[in-house]
């Protein structure tokens, strides 16, 4: 479906991407790609939607679509004349685009001009057209920015509902790691440009990780358990890896009469990034 190779962007003096060996991305993967602010993530998508130049090899389906962080639309025209003048189509006669719209709950937004609608609605009309177009290949750069937690989950429902069972690829640019938790199956991870890893969130966590993490809810106590090794954490917490269930039971034993309040994970992203940029810095 998506197959990158040594795929470097420069911008004069300076590499914004340099990606070294090859990325084959399968048919109905969802990938979450994700990397501090300037990692290279949008430049990514700007090299796959021959937005910029790039050297290197990149295979893909002929038909990708694309939701960008930012879509200037005319301020002067109405939501439903920019679907129809975008997509090339007519409403009334589209059952493709009005079941879109119902999915959505946007008819009440058709006759609203841009700036009228909130940043959720400005989300709904770019989805719209997005999905219409029911691409092979679709890039989501940062379509939940802004949003708070509810509006965010209801769009990834969404997302979620439409694409069950179709044949598509997604990439999905996000500094939400609850989103790729809940929607990838596989992580691209990019620092400063260059790629560390690319893999199954399962077997990223299995490599960074191990079977299991406990997080315990504070830092300014440091703690030793019978079982375990202390991993890098998120700020505020401590994290622990185990290698089976018979360790993680021994741990929360101990942890039980020490009175810690904890929770245990076997999917965490964050945990996958920071463990891994960790790593790559040793």
């Amino acid at each position: 479906m998506l197959k990158i190779k040594d795929l470097q962007v420069q911008y004069k003096d300076f590499t914004a991407l340099n990606i070294q060996g090859e990325i084959d991305i399968q048919g109905n993967d969802i990938v979450g790609i994700i990397g501090a602010n300037g990692a290279g993530k949008s430049t990514l998508i700007k090299a796959l939607t021959n937005q910029v130049a790039y050297t290197g090899n990149i295979e893909k389906p002929k038909d990708v679509a694309v939701h960008l962080q930012e879509n200037p639309y005319p301020n002067v025209l109405t939501c439903q004349t920019i679907m129809e003048g975008l997509l090339k189509t007519t409403l009334n006669k589209d059952e493709k685009l009005k079941s879109l719209v119902a999915f959505f709950n946007f008819q009440n937004m058709l006759k609203k001009k841009v700036t009228q609608l909130s940043g959720g609605q400005k989300q709904r009309l770019t989805l719209i057209m997005v999905l219409y177009q029911d691409a092979l290949l679709t890039c989501f750069d940062e379509m939940t920015a802004g949003l708070d937690f509810e509006a965010r989950s209801r769009l990834m429902e969404k997302i979620q509902e439409w694409y069950s069972g179709k044949n598509a690829t997604l990439l999905l640019v996000t500094h939400y790691f609850d989103e790729i938790e809940k929607l990838a199956n596989k992580l691209l991870i990019i620092d400063k440009g260059h790629m560390i890893d690319f893999g199954s969130t399962k077997d990223l966590f299995k490599k960074y990780v191990g079977y299991s993490t406990i997080f315990i809810e504070e830092d300014y106590e440091k703690l030793t358990l019978p079982t375990g090794i202390k991993i890098v954490s998120q700020k505020g917490k401590q994290a622990f890896s185990f290698a089976n269930k018979k360790e993680e039971e021994e741990a929360i034993k101990a942890l039980a009469v020490l009175g810690k309040k904890f929770s245990i994970s076997n999917n965490s992203i964050e945990i996958i990034y920071l463990n891994a940029l960790s790593q790559s810095k040793k």
